[in-house]
């Protein structure tokens, strides 16, 4: 099962930090930060430039939960909450976050923020198995956060400087279903190349079949191997979903996918009209 956190009650991280109220969408609230050392680009761009990080593509999806308010937003990888808070001001959030000290400072603000009856908070890992790995971070960079198969972290994938975290439990989509609000979502995915272990059948295929996710906006990695990534286009095409570029450009199938920018767009057939 989910380990759920309550924000007002999550003081595991024995570490002082900052929060700061800012803005998106004539949206105010307080988001809880790094050290600009410790988390660059986001913490630092946040505390140095006065705006708020990747604002911009934030945007275009809190406008679809303006048009639809039975949508809801699903956080994999929510890190300090640059989706979630927001969206909390407008729907039901539910935020997935593995390193402690990102949720903690996520939980921070929800308490700050009051929006706690809104979003709810979970300290795992998703992931296509139940187990426990340890994790990995890149030591500038807290949002990149990793799972990995030794007992220590000694280069990032990209051959970076990491750092070890503690061990995290991880969970399948399907055990999210227990704790669902509404059967339409948006879903955001920012793992760090574990998207291609979450959409599996036997792992996510429960969920899908009973919420309806028309739009899933993903930052995904083309370091992974080829049959995996066939694996994960394969999970939403046959689910009738097709892959778009941000401003509306379709992509061609995966065959093409070392072609595929960073950012990607699943959207259901339904959905493919809509310009996000």
């Amino acid at each position: 099962m989910p380990d759920v956190v309550l924000p007002n009650s999550f003081h595991s991280v024995n570490e002082t930090f900052d929060c700061k109220t800012v803005s998106l969408m004539k949206l105010k609230f307080p988001i809880c930060l790094y050290d600009a050392k410790t988390d660059n680009p986001l913490s630092s761009f946040l505390l140095q430039k006065g705006k708020y990080f990747e604002g911009d593509i934030i945007c275009r999806f809190l406008q679809l939960l303006l048009k639809d308010e039975r949508l809801q937003l699903i956080d994999i990888g929510a890190n300090i909450g640059l989706w979630s808070l927001p969206a909390a001001r407008l729907t039901q959030v539910i935020s997935v976050e593995p390193n402690l000290r990102s949720l903690t400072r996520l939980a921070r603000a929800v308490d700050l923020g009051k929006v706690s009856s809104n979003i709810t908070l979970i300290h795992n890992a998703v992931h296509d198995v139940r187990t426990t790995l340890r994790m990995g971070v890149y030591s500038t960079n807290q949002g990149h956060a990793f799972l990995i198969n030794t007992t220590g972290c000694e280069v990032t994938p990209l051959g970076e400087q990491c750092n070890t975290l503690s061990p995290i439990t991880t969970i399948i989509l399907n055990d999210l279903l227990p704790i669902m609000r509404s059967r339409l979502a948006i879903m955001k995915v920012d793992v760090e190349g574990n998207e291609v272990n979450i959409f599996t059948d036997h792992s996510a295929g429960e969920f899908f079949e009973h919420i309806d996710i028309p739009v899933v906006f993903m930052e995904w990695h083309r370091s992974g191997l080829p049959l995996a990534v066939r694996r994960l286009a394969e999970f939403f095409y046959s689910r009738n979903y097709y892959t778009f570029a941000l401003h509306h450009k379709k992509l061609k199938k995966v065959k093409d996918h070392e072609r595929w920018p960073v950012n990607i767009i699943f959207k259901k057939s339904s959905y493919a009209h809509i310009k996000i």
